[in-house]
């Protein structure tokens, strides 16, 4: 093959899997079959990752621990010319975080973390979500019509956290705006504006990080009941760094908010869009929690993870070299039918249902038990007051899909 068909391969297969065409905002779950009967172990030349959207790849991969969750080097290649110090905060904070070490590193993390999620915090926060939920659809009950996403998703998770961190209100309406421009640089997105995502993120870190800090202090002197308090006398009696405890603060609101905050519409978009389900849901609120794993499954907020490979390895008879990057296709995986009978169905009473949406292994989202409280609550809230939910036939909705690892909508207007 001379380059000039070397070239032409590229670019063919460049367009023909492209994850941020505008057709596949719209269904991306066409594109992963085609790349899971395709080519399951693809190279992406235009991303520079290896995708994976086999079932058993994927989760095979993330218990590998062949394989890094530290992706310092990753954030830093996307830079490319650019000085480094644009995003020496975001580095510093992110190479602390829970989520971006290997074990032992993060096994210790790990353990402390697991303080703020006690029997009696997790309970407390089914008041603070069922109160939040209400006074958010207390506001547009008047109005016969309203945003899911600005009016319900994006505060509900920002509120919660808010409430679980005991932050102060004056500094709540900033912790959605910190939440997205960390999330979106974080999140592998697929601008080319990168220089100013990396500032945003950059100063968002730095901001977050300095609050954090500040109310670690006064809940040394004065603790609470709220979790910053219950991490931050486990991290004294361990004798750790209270600097790093910031930085877990920093994953739980960027990992608890975007996913949510997505998921939320992600689950309306399809109760909606398959109204027999949402019917049956409403005779039948005991099937909510059913629901929410089948909404996760169908149509997951967080469609890849990344790692970094450690060492060379072999996938699927492909060769991948060490310091690659994998892309782990959860929602591909998710609509597997090696894995799942008619995938593509959307069932509500969907039994056994092992999606990947909080990825097994050492990694499995510690927050799970949060999210999984927050669908619920909101989902079930929504469908109890709000009986006649429909679309809003007058108002689009806007997709969105602007980074490799976040899914949802900009905009999901809805009448009741």
């Amino acid at each position: 093959m001379n380059s000039q068909q070397k070239k032409m391969t590229t670019f063919t297969n460049q367009q023909k899997y492209d994850l941020f065409a505008p057709e596949v905002l719209l269904d991306s779950y066409s594109l992963y079959r085609r790349m899971r009967e395709e080519d399951p172990v693809h190279y992406c030349e235009s991303l520079g990752y290896w995708i994976l959207t086999r079932y058993d790849d994927v989760e095979a991969a993330l218990r590998d621990e062949r394989l890094s969750a530290d992706r310092s080097a990753l954030f830093i290649n996307k830079l490319g010319n650019l000085d480094v110090n644009l995003i020496q905060n975001f580095i510093y904070v992110n190479s602390k975080m829970m989520m971006e070490t290997d074990p032992p590193d993060h096994t210790r993390l790990r353990k402390l973390a697991n303080q703020g999620f006690t029997t009696r915090a997790i309970e407390s926060w089914r008041s603070i979500i069922q109160n939040v939920t209400d006074q958010l659809l207390d506001k547009v009950d008047n109005h016969s019509s309203m945003d899911i996403v600005s009016d319900l998703s994006v505060p509900l998770p920002a509120l919660v956290i808010a409430e679980m961190f005991g932050v102060p209100e004056s500094e709540r309406a900033n912790l959605i705006a910190w939440a997205r421009d960390i999330g979106i640089f974080w999140g592998a997105p697929g601008s080319s504006n990168i220089e100013e995502l990396a500032r945003k993120a950059d100063f968002a870190t730095a901001q977050f990080y300095e609050l954090m800090k500040q109310l670690i202090e006064e809940r040394r002197s004065q603790p609470g009941t709220d979790m910053i308090s219950l991490l931050t006398m486990a991290y004294e009696e361990q004798g750790f760094n209270l600097r790093e405890l910031a930085s877990q603060c920093n994953l739980i609101l960027v990992a608890a908010q975007l996913t949510v905050q997505d998921q939320i519409p992600n689950g309306v978009n399809a109760l909606l869009r398959h109204p027999e389900q949402m019917r049956k849901l409403q005779d039948n609120p005991a099937l909510i929690n059913s629901a929410v794993e089948e909404i996760i499954r169908f149509d997951t907020s967080a469609p890849f993870v990344l790692r970094i490979a450690k060492q060379d390895l072999t996938i699927g008879g492909k060769n991948i070299p060490t310091g690659s990057v994998i892309a782990l296709g959860l929602g591909a995986a998710n609509h597997d039918p090696a894995k799942f009978d008619s995938p593509s169905v959307f069932d509500i009473t969907r039994s056994p249902n092992e999606h990947l949406g909080f990825g097994p292994g050492v990694h499995f989202c510690l927050g799970a038990i949060l999210a999984r409280m927050e669908l619920t609550i909101c989902l079930a809230t929504l469908l109890r007051r709000l009986p006649n939910l429909r679309f809003d036939l007058d108002k689009q909705s806007i997709p969105r899909h602007t980074s490799l690892v976040f899914k949802g909508f900009d905009s999901l207007k809805v009448k009741f």
